[in-house]
């Protein structure tokens, strides 16, 4: 067997009593969050768009449309749901792999376990090991490093490797056997796509979406006898990894001596963001943050505000540009630092194209500069310094090695709770948000998962 074979493999023989409870507990965390950071979506402008968009399209009414009353086909929930649940930036991502897996592997379960109706622990286990193929591949050579090899060349390990964990978790709710599992893979192997450029624009959210929808038609063309390469990941000179790695050194045996053991949200561990803006922001955000509450400082005190981090994959930092838009407020360093000391921790109403324009958030922007001479750590891959100078001509400084919400600087599940009812309030009642919370921690013991992923929707129409 190879490599896209033995992958099929564990995607179809890992049964729900071999993955740990650990995993399960953390998988449906995970899907909490993208539920509820979904239902915020939902009222972005890109989350009309993309409703309005895949209701003109309109598809077989079998699966909900997060905070709509639409149902439309599976593939087309995939699209939708999954642009939703990443537009604000809000989800989570797995430390050292450059990947949020939730927001491909949450669609993708959410839409097929309802039109097939499946019990809570069919979609957890595919949510699981779809999280794990995902990660796992998309840093396969490159297991110990901070940041995969393939993200250097500018690929989104999200929509590149999640089009293969959408496809297996796909393919197990399907039912594929193993024939039909390896040319799923192999057909993923051609789908797969998601560029970085275009953080900081509509098209990031959308690659979420349409990487789900992707996984479940290559898992549904499979189940109906398309073919794929069934060498496809390995194959030496036209695969997978000799186009995305440009190059297939991956040591077979030791990638799969590794996959699930342990799994990748367990160690490294993935991180429930609670800042909504681009994940390399949020450890100079805990620093400053930090700085703000010690020395009860405000805006007029500070003269300037120097940002150390490691580089990242290509040798840049988070830029200190004065955005735009909403969206390109998410990924200017400089822009999250101005809104912690005029505001506070960053909300989801500073992300607007309006907020950005704040007189008060841009002046101190100009104040803000960042360098590249912090360096990570065996036990801290991303730390990061905030140093302050003070109107009078004092420095101060704070060096946080973990952004709120990673495994050594922990939410709590009433934190996790809050931050779902928050962000659903406009569209679930408080009873109705209790309840959707309480069954997503008890997902596992549904014997159908098609009441809770119905209730996800709105009571008023779609305009």
């Amino acid at each position: 067997m190879g490599f896209t074979s033995r992958l099929a493999t564990f995607a179809l023989e890992t049964a729900f009593s071999d993955i740990p409870a650990n995993v399960v507990d953390r998988s449906k965390e995970m899907m909490l969050n993208a539920a509820g950071i979904g239902l915020a979506g939902s009222a972005e402008e890109e989350g009309r768009i993309i409703t309005e968009y895949v209701q003109d399209l309109g598809g077989t009414p079998t699966c909900t449309v997060l905070g709509s009353t639409l149902r439309t086909s599976p593939e087309l929930a995939a699209l939708a749901n999954g642009t939703m649940v990443h537009v604000l930036d809000f989800d989570e991502n797995v430390d050292r792999r450059g990947n949020h897996p939730s927001n491909v592997m949450y669609p993708t379960v959410m839409a097929l376990g309802q039109s097939l109706r499946r019990s809570g622990s069919d979609v957890v286990s595919a949510f699981a090991v779809g999280c794990e193929v995902s990660t796992k591949l998309g840093a396969a050579g490159d297991l110990d490093e901070q940041f995969p090899r393939s993200a250097g060349f500018g690929w989104h390990g999200m929509a590149v490797f999640g089009t293969f964990g959408a496809t297996v978790a796909a393919g197990r709710l399907l039912r594929l056997d193993q024939d039909q599992m390896e040319n799923a893979l192999g057909m993923a192997c051609s789908q797969a796509a998601g560029l970085q450029v275009n953080h900081g624009t509509s098209s990031k959210s959308l690659q979420a979406g349409s990487t789900a929808m992707r996984g479940i038609m290559c898992a549904t063309l499979a189940q109906r006898g398309f073919t794929g390469a069934k060498h496809g990941i390995e194959a030496e000179e036209a695969g997978f990894f000799a186009a995305y790695r440009r190059g297939s050194d991956v040591d077979e045996d030791e990638f799969f001596g590794r996959l699930g053991n342990p799994y990748d949200v367990i160690e490294p561990g993935v991180r429930i963001k609670i800042y909504p803006s681009g994940s390399l922001t949020h450890v100079s955000i805990e620093a400053m943050l930090r700085l703000i509450e010690e020395h009860k400082l405000n805006a007029d005190q500070v003269q300037s505000i120097r940002v150390s981090v490691p580089a990242r994959w290509d040798g840049s930092v988070y830029p200190v540009m004065r955005p735009l838009t909403g969206l390109e407020g998410k990924f200017s360093l400089g822009y999250c630092m101005a809104v912690c000391l005029v505001h506070g921790a960053p909300q989801i109403h500073h992300f607007t194209d309006e907020a950005v324009r704040d007189p008060r958030v841009l002046a101190v922007i100009d104040r803000v500069t960042v360098d590249t001479n912090e360096q990570p750590t065996e036990r801290a891959s991303r730390p990061s310094t905030v140093a302050i100078t003070l109107a009078d001509g004092r420095e101060i400084s704070y060096r946080a090695e973990f952004a709120r919400g990673h495994k050594n600087n922990p939410v709590t599940d009433k934190e996790i709770h809050a931050k779902f009812a928050a962000c659903s309030q406009s569209v679930l009642t408080p009873i109705e948000v209790a309840r959707v919370i309480g069954e997503f921690r008890r997902l596992d013991e549904l014997p159908d998962v098609e009441p809770l992923f119905s209730s996800l929707a709105a009571i008023a129409p779609v305009h």
